[in-house]
């Protein structure tokens, strides 16, 4: 059986978490598109159009009021691919994948290209996909891509498999040994950087692999309503979930095949069951979302924010209801793609090492934390002994730690700011359990 990671919430308000936040803004792709037009030399409308050109520069949306800025006046011809971009915030460089299968690294202060390389895999000729940053480790890991003919099937077969690729040199190295599937769904993908897991969807599954060995390290089937998908996932850094878009068809009852509405609601998934809670109770804007765009997480807001193409909206991690809606304006573009968060998981670090002895399997009652939250102290108890404790803010820093040998401690709390806190219990055996807690003091 694979030993999967479990982890628990326990909140400890979220409030007065600061990452810093250098702008309300959002960063992604402004594009633009070229036709020329063939006119009715009657009246001069317009009989056709024909696609000419388009060009990319880097942009930023204010979140507060749906405005799109151009960052500089550099402006390139090329078209974009949609499985992937990224955000460096050490080194302030924006990631993504040219229609030429080139990797392209924009400056995030003036959006000139600073960096351009064709991507190459030294295994076998590949693509690589569903690309993001690590922060714990500052990779890109993405997904491999490539298909070979089975001779004994007499038919093409594709093969996924984790890899990370050098942004300046665009080599691809891959983790995995084997293949880890033979393709994905353009859901989304996100990176746990406490725990070192990458996650895509196959559509029906939740796939984790483990960024070390880049084998599997979960595939759980998504517990969904009735045809519905969970869709333009992404991870939160400051309360360590995996949020999406829950979305719903509604067919026609005369034709099955006809969809005559769609409701959309924030969802969140628990990776180890596949377990998706539905966050908002009244669907939120829109009958469907813009794929280009992507998604994004603020954690200063602790807002998830997606776009229809027209409108940018904003839904909270609390309830799952939206909290604003504005129309997209554009000071010169007609697209607003890839977008990504300066700020979330920025400065933190990995919690299980490489080098971890063991991720210990669990369920529910293995170890309780009580109560939560709290503002004065929580109980630990466990079924097994426990060598220490560790306590981590959710930039990864240590607040408190505890060597004991014991099934049980009481750890006082009343010193902590408001926050999400993740608590390490190491056991006896070596082995390791992450859970997340939190306090609700107030000052």
């Amino acid at each position: 059986m694979k030993k999967i990671l479990y982890t628990l919430t326990i909140l400890i308000a979220y409030n007065t978490i600061s990452f810093g936040q250098i702008s309300n803004s959002l960063y992604g792709i402004v594009r633009q598109n070229y036709y020329s037009y063939v006119y009715n030399p009657i009246d001069s409308s317009i009989i056709s159009q024909v696609f000419d050109s388009a060009t990319v520069r880097l942009g930023t949306l204010n979140t507060t009021n749906g405005f799109v800025s151009n960052l500089g006046n550099f402006t390139y011809q090329m078209g974009i691919n949609l499985t992937g971009a990224a955000l460096n915030p050490y080194d302030s460089t924006y990631i993504f994948v040219g229609s030429s299968n080139q990797i392209n690294t924009l400056h995030l202060g003036s959006g000139e290209m600073i960096n351009q390389a064709t991507i190459n895999n030294p295994v076998a000729a590949s693509y690589f996909d569903n690309f993001r940053f690590c922060n714990g480790d500052s990779t890109m890991y993405g997904l491999a891509r490539r298909n070979y003919y089975d001779s004994t099937l007499n038919q093409n077969v594709g093969q996924l498999l984790l890899a990370k690729i050098n942004t300046t040199t665009g080599t691809i190295t891959e983790i995995s040994p084997n293949s880890i599937g033979q393709g994905y769904a353009m859901a989304g993908s996100a990176i746990d950087p406490y725990q070192m897991v990458y996650y895509y969807s196959t559509g029906s599954n939740l796939v984790g692999v483990d960024i070390y060995t880049g084998n599997v390290y979960s595939n759980t089937p998504m517990v969904l309503p009735p045809n519905s998908h969970f869709d333009n996932f992404t991870y939160s850094c400051v309360d360590t979930t995996l949020y999406g878009l829950v979305r719903t068809n509604y067919f026609n009852s005369v034709n099955p095949f006809v969809i005559d509405s769609s409701t959309i609601h924030l969802g969140k998934i628990n990776p180890s069951t596949g377990n998706i809670t539905i966050l908002s109770t009244s669907s939120l804007f829109g009958y469907g979302y813009s794929l280009n765009a992507g998604s994004a997480i603020d954690p200063n807001n602790m807002t998830y924010y997606y776009s229809t193409g027209d409108y940018i909206v904003g839904a909270s991690l609390y309830d799952g209801q939206q909290n604003s809606l504005d129309s997209i304006q554009f000071a010169d573009g007609m697209y607003f793609d890839l977008m990504r968060n300066f700020d979330n998981c920025r400065s933190i670090n990995i919690i299980r090492t490489n080098n971890s002895t063991g991720i210990y399997e669990i369920n529910q009652n293995k170890i309780s934390i009580a109560p939560n939250p709290s503002s004065a102290e929580i109980n630990i108890q466990s079924e097994d002994l426990i060598s220490q404790i560790n306590i981590y803010s959710t930039q990864g820093n240590i607040v408190y730690s505890e060597q004991l040998n014991s099934k049980q401690s009481s750890v006082s709390v009343s010193d902590l700011n408001e926050g999400l806190y993740i608590v390490q219990v190491k056991f006896l055996d070596g082995k390791t359990v992450n859970k997340k807690s939190s306090s609700n003091n107030s000052y």
